[in-house]
C-alpha cells in the first residue's frame, strides 16, 4: 500500500464532495492557520471538564443550565471549538471558574 500526500488526500476528497458544503475544509484552514487559538480551546475544554466533575455536573447538566444543546457542550468539551467570549463568560458563570485570564499592562 503507498503513502498518499496530503495534497492527493485533498483532491481525492474534493473530488467525492463535489457540490456540498465545504465547512469541513473551512475548519480545517481555520485550525491550519492558527494552532495557538485551538491549543487555547483544548485548554478551555479539559478546564471545562475539570470542573464540571469537581462539581460533580454532568455535560448534559452544564447544557440546561446554559439552554443550549447536550450536543452543543459535547462540541464544546471536544476541544476545537472557537469560543465566543460571550460563551466562556456565560460558562464560567455557571461553573464559578475563570476559563481565561486578562492581564492589564
Amino acid at each position: 500500500m503507498t503513502m498518499q500526500t496530503r495534497e492527493e488526500i485533498l483532491r481525492k476528497l474534493e473530488s467525492v464532495t463535489a457540490g456540498e458544503s465545504s465547512k469541513w475544509k473551512d475548519r480545517a484552514a481555520r485550525k491550519a492557520e492558527n494552532p495557538k487559538a485551538l491549543e487555547k480551546s483544548r485548554i478551555i475544554s479539559i478546564n471545562i471538564l475539570v470542573r464540571l466533575r469537581k462539581l460533580g455536573m454532568s455535560q448534559k447538566d452544564l447544557a440546561e443550565k446554559l439552554q443550549v444543546t447536550p450536543q452543543t457542550v459535547n462540541s464544546w468539551v471536544k476541544g476545537t471549538t472557537n469560543f465566543t467570549i460571550d460563551t466562556i463568560v456565560r460558562i464560567e458563570e455557571v461553573l464559578e471558574v475563570e476559563l481565561i485570564g486578562v492581564r492589564v499592562g
